[in-house]
């Protein structure tokens, strides 16, 4: 992890403007950053993305503040460009890459963890979790995920991704993905349907479908 340049994205891309920053603390594979409104914590990101080959790296970043935890995403590409992937402009060119070195799957799992909030629209969009350590969306890849992954047994039916090429050099993405929230007593999430489509010469559009909302998972 590349802790200068960590560190740098993270007040640049991720700190409001007029947030005031205090200590910072810099460890082999963290940054933390303490301001006047939140502590930021960044470490290596294990997402899929990381396998092409036009990256040099991606960090996941939290922002807490009791009872609060938001999610930032930022990769480093190796022509030294930095992405702030919560923002739908940054997520919408990265789609340019999908099927050209970017594996659909992997976009898939950037929007399906950093796109989970109720509102998507930006022009930052900040995904809440339930604690500093837990995804604040996952990518359902398997039909069996609120059996395997997340027990949620009244969850809908769901399907794994699946990406269509067409004949133009287009591509559509479709795929289900679900968020994870606190309520008074309880756990529930939200199930939802996407449609992705793009090509390698325009930015990806995305529709998002609400299939179940506060699905409650059982007592312990």
């Amino acid at each position: 992890m590349d802790t200068e340049w960590t560190t740098g994205a993270l007040q640049r891309c991720v700190l409001a403007s007029d947030e005031a920053t205090g200590q910072v603390w810099v460890g082999p594979e963290s940054v933390t950053v303490k301001t006047d409104r939140f502590r930021y914590r960044a470490r290596p990101a294990q997402w899929a993305v990381v396998d092409g080959d036009w990256l040099v790296e991606a960090v996941r970043v939290v922002a807490a503040r009791q009872p609060m935890f938001v999610t930032h995403g930022l990769l480093r590409t190796t022509s030294g460009g930095t992405l702030h992937l919560n923002r739908p402009e940054v997520m919408a060119e990265l789609g340019r890459r999908v099927g050209a070195g970017l594996d659909p799957s992997a976009y898939a799992e950037l929007l399906g963890e950093l796109y989970s909030a109720w509102t998507i629209d930006g022009p930052v969009v900040r995904p809440f979790s339930v604690t500093e350590g837990t995804r604040a969306g996952w990518l359902i890849r398997d039909p069996d995920h609120f059996t395997h992954v997340l027990a949620v047994p009244d969850a809908p039916a769901v399907t794994p991704p699946t990406f269509v090429p067409d004949p133009d050099g287009g591509w559509t993405l479709r795929f289900f993905s679900h968020n994870y929230y606190l309520l008074e007593i309880r756990s529930a999430v939200d199930v939802y349907r996407w449609t992705v489509t793009g090509g390698p010469g325009r930015a990806a559009t995305w529709v998002r479908e609400t299939v179940a909302e506060r699905v409650e998972r059982p007592l312990p």
